[in-house]
């Protein structure tokens, strides 16, 4: 798939994704975004590139029932799957199939805009944050993620050598365009050019943490655009690409599970 589609899941990759990703480490970068916005009763929230919707639901867990939050995406099994976790019949989450350059409410609707690891693929970034912006009510303020450089991050550092080796160098490119944005200054300039004031970019650390190790080697490539090219490697050449990882990762693999560092920039600003 190509990477100017995004990051897209196909099959069973949203069930991957909930059992794999969110544990390992998706759940706890969305309660720390989530909770630097410090939500309050009424503020209306809207989640940009909501995935399986996990921003969504750690929002509608701090503003309860009388919330409004709406998640966009452009996956449309992604939707289905938040659908199923998000939306009881009593939430106020409502999703939508919608582009970041396309975001189909009038002008100064949300208080509060997140977007977690998915500006990387934002067709037209500037486009997007405009749109962004003027969705955004006067004062009101955007919480982004992105990943740093992959160098900061070993499990993927180790999986983009593997791919080049067993699968090809578009699906190492399309792993490789999740970490794009890993210069600070170059993303201060995007948000400021686009009219936010008040930018503040973060440096936050955290682990990738799973056990066991192999579960989440399987699981968490099958949750991936790539994920089915991997499967469709022969049983011998498979197991040759999961040595491969496995020995970079050594350092990071004990008994009890796997640990290894994850670093991101939050970015935080205003309308």
């Amino acid at each position: 798939m190509s990477s100017k589609n995004g990051w897209q899941l196909c099959g069973n990759g949203p069930e991957a994704y909930e059992k794999y990703i969110v544990p390992a480490f998706s759940g706890a970068w969305a309660r720390d975004i989530v909770s630097r916005a410090r939500l309050r009763k009424g503020k209306r929230v809207l989640d940009v590139g909501c995935g399986s919707g996990i921003v969504a639901r750690y929002a509608y867990n701090q503003l309860g029932e009388d919330s409004c939050i709406v998640g966009i995406d452009i996956n449309k099994i992604m939707l289905k799957k938040a659908s199923e976790i998000v939306c009881p019949k009593r939430s106020p989450v409502e999703l939508i199939f919608a582009p970041a350059d396309k975001i189909p409410f009038v002008k100064d609707v949300f208080d509060v805009v997140f977007c977690q690891q998915c500006m990387q693929y934002f067709t037209d970034r500037h486009q997007a944050l405009t749109e962004i912006r003027r969705v955004l009510a006067y004062n009101g303020r955007i919480y982004f993620s992105v990943w740093r450089p992959i160098e900061n991050f070993p499990f993927y550092r180790a999986l983009y050598k593997a791919l080049e080796t067993y699968v090809n160098q578009d699906a190492a490119t399309l792993l490789l365009s999740a970490f794009s944005l890993g210069d600070s200054r170059k993303l201060k300039h995007m948000f400021k050019e686009t009219g936010f004031t008040h930018i503040d970019i973060t440096l936050v650390n955290k682990n990738m943490c799973f056990s066991p190790f192999d579960d989440f080697l399987i699981g968490g490539i099958a949750a991936s655009p790539f994920g089915n090219e991997v499967l469709a490697l022969s049983d011998k050449k498979r197991e040759e690409m999961f040595q491969m990882i496995r020995e970079s990762l050594s350092y990071y693999i004990h008994k009890s599970g796997f640990a290894a560092p994850m670093e991101c920039y939050v970015i935080s600003a205003q309308k």
